[in-house]
């Protein structure tokens, strides 16, 4: 914001040097004056110092003689250097600016995750989200914890979102022990036949009557594939039973 009477100032004390120019439209704009000023000490020619000086005080008279208003209008784009409230405020940024990164809560989350603390790298993993809502790996990892929580809803939503937003390697996704859980589910082989996607697929707990001898069985079929280590299949074998 140029205030009025600091132009003023200028013109009258600076004015041969172009001063209240630089202060009101930049230095390139005013500095026309400043090179006259040094080639008249140069070819000493003083009637140049008096013209400038002229030029200057003249420019200072005009100036006082405008209105606030009408300064303000040329010089401050119409808004009040006295009225602070007329000011645009400037928006704020989200906290860690431009350069925010989910890296710093996927590691904490992965070592959670590997210390089997799930809830905390949920916690920890919705945090990375905030920073980065399209970020695959913040969806995969998302993805494999609410598998190992037993949250089939929610691991495939995120499994899906994390295909959606570019997870380059999806035979991850038929390998990952901690997917297991989704693997076994009804809904996953339409799942994966539609390219991870729930689109068009019954959602889960919709009346599906899935019996553990379903389960069983199934798991059992994984593992002949070679779709369930047997480390997996046994694991989850034992969840079943419980």
């Amino acid at each position: 914001m140029k205030n009025k009477y600091v132009a003023i100032f200028f013109a009258f004390f600076g004015g041969v040097l172009g001063l209240h120019k630089m202060y009101l439209n930049g230095f390139s704009k005013g500095s026309t004056r400043l090179v006259l000023f040094f080639l008249a000490v140069f070819l000493k020619f003083n009637v140049v110092f008096v013209i400038l000086g002229i030029i200057g005080a003249i420019e200072g008279i005009l100036m006082a003689a405008m209105s606030d208003e009408s300064f303000d209008e040329k010089y401050n784009k119409g808004k009040s250097a006295a009225n602070p409230a007329s000011q645009t405020p400037r928006p704020r940024r989200k906290p860690g600016g431009f350069f925010a990164s989910p890296a710093k809560w996927l590691k904490s989350g992965d070592k959670k995750f590997k210390d089997y603390d799930l809830q905390g790298a949920l916690e920890d993993f919705k945090k990375a989200e905030e920073i980065a809502p399209n970020n695959p790996v913040v969806h995969f990892n998302l993805a494999c914890t609410y598998s190992m929580t037993e949250d089939a809803a929610r691991g495939f939503y995120h499994l899906e979102k994390a295909v959606v937003s570019g997870l380059k390697d999806r035979s991850i996704i038929a390998d990952h022990e901690s997917l297991a859980f989704l693997r076994i589910q009804p809904q996953f082989p339409a799942f994966a036949a539609n390219g991870y996607k729930m689109t068009g697929i019954k959602a889960l707990g919709e009346g599906d009557s899935f019996s553990l001898l379903d389960q069983l069985k199934q798991i059992t079929e994984q593992r002949e594939r070679g779709e369930l280590s047997d480390l997996e299949f046994n694991s989850l074998k034992e969840k079943l039973m419980r």
